[in-house]
């Protein structure tokens, strides 16, 4: 029962020294952890509509390489190009065969099943094997890891990729560490700094005893901004035992491994709070990359725990052995419990974490006549429904040019202006379609005029969409004859 214990042996992260021998129990339950991690990925992948990120990704990999404004080399994705010229190439060349759900999320998949047996290896020379196999289980069930591996998102491969390469510089491979480090932040700008954190975590250096306290606080308060974020993204009882693991450092013979986990934590979500003001979704990509650092730091505190009461129970402190040992992996056994809960409802609840953009396409073209023209006005899903309304809307002009080349020239489909003065000539075209979600909705109604730019707008359909905040449904509303 060695194997399945939480007891843990602890060791110097220093570069280039052996990793501890792996027994059959440990390679057992190694590979068992990773085959539910991959089982999780896998499941449902293909059922769930594209989300926003998707459409980016989408428009990334069917849009001309080059081609002035309209180009790849000419998208802010060119700064981190390698996630959308792989997907690229995998369609190109036929290794995916076509530009369905499940096709064009299989390759983020793959790196996401990978991160699990990845993260065990990085954490088991520094922490041993307790720590070790409870990471790589807390990320195996984590929802959102899992929910970001069932999404066409190079951000996945950009932290499986940081992981890889910190692996390869503990094991002295220099060269080897840098190229994936590159390839992390080619993936996705914040692989860079969770990367560089992780090669700290691995390291002897004395980064924190160098730098002034003054920028650990500028990077402190940064990161502040997404603790609402870090809570839904990470997990409570997660954010909680990680915090506990900080305040033990200074108690711990290992607490240097776990100020410098805490560093590379601390990279990425204050890099992510900056951005956060100018891009909110930025806090789930910071939080996602911050993932491998603080699951360790979570598993360190209920591995600490354990070791504690067993102490206590073999110096006869304790009594009831098998009660003391259930008490001891209680913090274990309930972080499971949160993230496997919330994962059942990520799949049977939540459906995927996304609106279902797939049935308002088949909504709108099930009312569509031969020889009729739509217009579908969105807010956020615009991109969306352009991938599932207009699959070719990005593709490059047909060479040699010709008049009229529009790929479906009896659907259009615009997004909703801000300015409601420019939305307004739009709108009261006779039967448009309005596709927004409730928060949208809402918004547009309080805004000046915007009751009055609706009007003539009936509901057609609304589809609820669970979330862990409440429903936030996705409305279909279209304008009658006037």
């Amino acid at each position: 029962m060695r194997g399945a214990s939480l007891e843990s042996t602890q060791e110097p992260a220093t570069a280039g020294s052996a990793v501890p021998a792996i027994g059959l129990a440990d390679l057992c339950w190694f590979a068992g952890i990773s085959l539910l991690g991959a089982a999780l990925r896998l499941f449902a992948i293909e059922q769930w509509s594209f989300d926003a990120a998707e459409a980016v990704t989408y428009r990334a990999v069917t849009q001309p390489f080059v081609g002035g404004a309209d180009g790849f080399v000419d998208s802010v994705q060119r700064y981190y190009p390698l996630g959308f010229s792989g997907l690229r190439y995998l369609l190109d060349v036929g290794v995916l065969p076509g530009f369905g759900e499940g096709w064009m999320r299989l390759p983020f998949a793959f790196f996401g099943c990978l991160l699990v047996p990845l993260l065990s290896l990085l954490a088991r020379p520094m922490f041993g094997r307790g720590v070790a196999f409870l990471a790589a289980g807390l990320v195996a069930v984590h929802p959102g890891h899992i929910n970001a591996s069932q999404s066409a998102d190079p951000v996945v491969c950009a932290v499986t990729l940081m992981v890889a390469a910190a692996i390869a510089r503990r094991g002295g491979w220099r060269a080897v560490g840098w190229f994936l480090l590159v390839c992390a932040g080619g993936c996705h700008p914040l692989g860079w700094l969770g990367g560089l954190g992780l090669f700290y975590v691995v390291s002897t250096g004395r980064l924190l005893a160098r730098t002034p306290q003054l920028v650990w606080w500028i990077l402190g308060l940064h990161a502040v901004v997404l603790v609402p974020a870090g809570i839904e993204g990470f997990g409570l009882l997660v954010v909680l035992l990680a915090l506990v693991a900080l305040g033990l450092r200074s108690f711990a013979a290992d607490g240097a491994p776990v100020r410098r986990l805490a560093l590379a934590a601390l990279f990425p979500l204050a890099a992510g709070g900056a951005w956060w003001w100018f891009d909110r979704s930025a806090s789930e990509d910071a939080v996602l990359v911050a993932l491998p650092a603080v699951a360790v730091m979570a598993c360190w505190s209920a591995v600490q725990f354990y070791q504690s009461i067993q102490s206590g129970t073999e110096q006869g402190a304790l009594q009831r052995p098998s009660v003391t040992r259930l008490l001891a992996a209680a913090p274990a056994i309930m972080l499971l419990g949160e993230l496997l809960t919330a994962s059942f409802f990520y799949f049977m609840i939540y459906g995927g974490g996304r609106p279902p953009w797939r049935d308002v396409r088949d909504e709108v073209l099930a009312a569509l006549k031969p020889g009729q023209k739509i217009e579908v006005v969105a807010a956020r899903g615009c991109d969306v429904m352009r991938v599932y309304l207009r699959p070719g809307h990005w593709y490059g002009p047909p060479d040699p040019p010709q008049p009229d080349a529009d790929p479906h020239p009896g659907i259009r489909v615009s997004l909703l202006s801000e300015d409601l003065d420019a939305a307004r000539d739009r709108l009261q075209e006779p039967g448009v379609w309005l596709v927004l979600q409730r928060q949208e909705w809402q918004a547009l109604l309080a805004a000046e005029g915007g009751a009055e730019l609706v009007q003539g707008f009936v509901v057609e359909k609304v589809w609820s969409c669970p979330q862990p905040t409440g429903d936030d449904p996705l409305y279909l509303l279209r304008r009658g004859p006037t």
